[in-house]
């Protein structure tokens, strides 16, 4: 009867074990997913970006380095002013956000990533008055 509960007792402790290493290896892939949840964003998207002021072509970069984002954005259109650094930019989901200044105008854009493409909005202001608005859709690249 003992040798009956000692091999029990050793089973039973190979088993929480084995519960064990299983838990932390959940944890640790679940952890990796968390670390990178914009991992969709990650890369170059190109695309027309129309405004009710100047138009264009817009391509926009997005890296991510030691976990920071590392983005930039470029613009190709007559009338279109220089663009500055990328600001506050964040991904919740599907949905990525930044501001920008551009010109004098500081710019605030919204997308919603669906796939290989990035579709989204943006509104520019001045002396903290909306001035200007517009919308983006740009393709993932390759």
């Amino acid at each position: 009867m003992t040798a009956v509960l000692i091999r029990r007792a050793g089973t039973v402790r190979r088993l929480l074990m084995l519960i064990a290493a299983l838990g932390v290896t959940a944890a640790v892939q679940a952890e990796g997913q968390s670390a990178n949840p914009g991992r969709a964003a990650l890369g170059t998207w190109r695309g027309p970006v129309l405004t009710d002021g100047p138009s264009g072509i817009m391509t926009v970069v997005v890296l991510q380095e030691a976990g920071e984002w590392k983005t930039t954005t470029d613009f190709e259109g007559d009338g279109i002013p220089p663009a500055g650094e990328v600001r506050e930019f964040n991904v919740e989901g599907n949905v990525v956000t930044w501001v920008q200044t551009v010109g004098e105008f500081e710019v605030v854009y919204r997308a919603t990533i669906e796939g290989d493409l990035m579709k989204g909005d943006l509104e520019a202001y001045q002396g903290g008055t909306m001035v200007s608005a517009g919308t983006f859709e740009l393709k993932k690249q390759v």
